[in-house]
């Protein structure tokens, strides 16, 4: 029979579930933008370790960044005016370094690293 002890000692893994709540966190806006999503994704998922919160916080971060920063440095020139690319080459390059982004989390990086690339 497992101890009390034994089951917190057990690492829960960061599943794919985990990563993209974790994502969606990280791109709040309001009160939240840009703060570590440690807490409230401790509140959803209360047997992550200290260390695994860090690590999908550290994920998601490098994951937005990512995002801004290829949108960003990716313009499409159209004459006078300037467009960001397309949203099926950005989702190729995210999906190739984060196979895990949810389809609904894609869009919203790609709609929030236009916002920020236009600003």
């Amino acid at each position: 029979m497992k101890t009390k002890q034994s089951l917190s000692m057990k690492q829960m893994p960061l599943t794919i579930d985990i990563l993209n709540y974790g994502l969606e966190l990280s791109m709040d806006f309001g009160e939240n933008w840009l703060q570590p999503i440690n807490e409230r994704l401790s509140s959803i998922f209360p047997n992550l370790s200290a260390q695994k919160l860090e690590e999908c916080h550290l994920i998601c971060k490098t994951v937005n960044k990512m995002g801004n920063r290829y949108v960003q440095e990716n313009p499409v020139h159209t004459g006078t005016e300037i467009a960001f690319i397309a949203f099926e080459a950005f989702e190729k390059f995210m999906l190739n370094k984060y196979h895990w982004v949810s389809a609904k989390n894609l869009k919203r990086l790609y709609s929030q690293s236009c916002y920020y690339a236009y600003k």
